[in-house]
């Protein structure tokens, strides 16, 4: 039986570790096992923990946690074999890290894939942080390019006209993230865990779209293409697959909702390192326009490359 999985990642202090508590509070029900990048330092409140079985470490809630040191795939394996003991999985990432290295696995290997499959990317936000960590790091852009959910923390610091200034350039990096927000220091865990990622992916609109728009913070770009022409989804696949593995120095994501010739559902297309993955969305509704809306995040990115491209996979030209 597969099991779930919630992909943890923020900055250092941005509170994955509380809110990871939170979690094991308020889903008493739910067994997870849960693997941190920074256990032993300010991870797991220390009076869960009951007692270390080769590395991996059982909570006095009857759940699972060990150190991602082991290497992702050792630790997949390990679990695989303990999989009546836990219903879900957590993988809680360093503050630095570039969560695509940690979730790489779960798309590009299929008997991984089938067995944990991804559910949530979720990122935790410092707000009253985050702007500086945008100008300062990499790592801050590559976090929210790759996130489904941003968790925002510390909102009460701010005010609601900075919160709303802080949501628009979230969403002008990452405009398919959804947002929650921390009341009293406390994240609705349940809601967050019925959110699934592409289950109904919605693109945040503008009164007057345009055929693209694009946003810049230092050298990292965003673009946002929209195309009402039906695409090749094979050439299209085919295009971003060799751009992946032979150009694709400085791209950090791709994602998208793709209307396909003679294909009467949504695909929807996203990049993971260097796989790319197309799985079918909702289906189009009779009385729905059609259109694709495809965002790459990066750093260095030419637009112009990037919209040849996309054009050059219109259903009309085969």
């Amino acid at each position: 039986m597969s099991k779930p999985v919630t992909i943890l990642t923020g900055f250092l202090g941005s509170g994955k570790t509380t809110f990871l508590n939170q979690v094991l509070e308020q889903k008493p029900s739910i067994r997870f096992a849960i693997v941190e990048n920074e256990f032993g330092e300010a991870g797991i409140d220390g009076e869960l923990i009951i007692k270390p079985d080769n590395e991996i470490f059982e909570l006095s809630n009857g759940c699972l946690c060990c150190s991602l040191n082991e290497g992702i795939y050792d630790i997949l394996n390990e679990l695989s074999h303990k999989t009546e003991q836990f219903d879900e999985l957590i993988i809680e990432t360093t503050g630095i890290a570039d969560p695509a290295n940690v979730a790489s696995p779960f798309f590009s290997h299929s008997e991984i894939k089938k067995d944990f499959p991804v559910k949530r990317i979720v990122c935790l936000v410092d707000v009253e942080l985050i702007e500086d960590q945008l100008t300062e790091t990499e790592e801050a852009i590559k976090q929210l390019a790759f996130s489904d959910i941003i968790l925002l923390n510390k909102t009460a610091k701010v005010s609601k006209v900075y919160l709303e200034e802080v949501k628009y350039k979230l969403l002008s990096i990452n405009p398919f993230i959804k947002f929650f927000e921390e009341n009293g220091m406390v994240f609705p865990v349940a809601e967050i865990f019925e959110t699934v990622r592409d289950a109904d992916l919605k693109i945040e609109e503008n009164e007057n779209k345009p055929h693209s728009h694009e946003h810049k913070h230092g050298k990292i770009k965003s673009f946002t293409f929209r195309f009402p022409e039906p695409f090749n989804d094979k050439e299209l696949q085919m295009r971003l697959f060799g751009y992946l593995v032979f150009e694709a120095k400085g791209l950090y994501r791709i994602k998208g909702i793709i209307n396909a010739k003679d294909v009467n559902h949504r695909l929807i297309l996203q990049s993971v390192g260097q796989s790319l993955n197309i799985s079918g969305g909702k289906a189009w509704q009779n009385d729905e326009i059609r259109e694709s809306k495809i965002v790459f995040i990066g750093k260095d990115l030419d637009k112009a490359f990037f919209e040849e491209m996309l054009r050059g996979c219109m259903a009309e030209k085969y």
